[in-house]
């Protein structure tokens, strides 16, 4: 019994992102062993485009709301760019805490990716591709625009000021 527990603690761990200069961590039961499950996938690879879930602690003092982008780095090279799957900004949080349930619309403003608006899955058309899924906190709101699109980078060029913490949780995905 104590060998099951550790061994489902280890994996547990593993699958949990920390910041690495603050306390929020991240966690995602859409990814297991280091895998984005099917369900999140788009519909040409077995999936239902439902995004992932996602639990955020630790959030700092004087955040006033939080962003996500999820991004396809390995796109750069069937797509000679990082592919946006997913962009919300603006997501209100009030305590430490925000979680959100695999498939459910955040509160914030929800701005277009490359195939449009809203959470769209994963489609990689030459094998495994490794996502990044990051949450910021936010001392202000972002003047984010709905048209969107911004990876991770571009996020953080323009709204770097805004930026209290930031983290990332990666997922694989064929």
């Amino acid at each position: 019994m104590f060998h099951k527990l550790f061994i489902f603690s280890f994996i547990a761990l593993i699958f949990t992102a920390q910041s690495s200069f603050g306390e929020m961590v991240l966690s995602s039961d859409s990814i297991l062993e280091g895998k984005i499950i099917k369900e999140s996938a788009c519909r040409n690879k077995g999936g239902r485009d439902i995004s992932p879930q996602l639990t955020l602690s630790g959030i700092p003092e004087g955040t006033k709301s939080i962003s996500i982008i999820m991004d396809d780095p390995d796109a750069i090279k069937p797509a000679k760019k990082i592919w946006v799957h997913w962009n919300v900004f603006n997501i209100s949080v009030s305590g430490g805490d925000y979680s959100l349930s695999a498939g459910e619309k955040p509160n914030g403003l929800i701005a277009k990716g490359h195939s449009g608006t809203g959470y769209k899955g994963m489609c990689p058309p030459d094998g495994k591709h490794t996502y990044r899924i990051a949450v910021y906190a936010q001392k202000v709101d972002v003047n984010a625009k709905k048209s969107g699109k911004y990876t991770l980078e571009k996020f953080e060029k323009k709204f770097g000021d805004s930026i209290i913490e930031k983290i990332i949780i990666t997922g694989d995905f064929k």
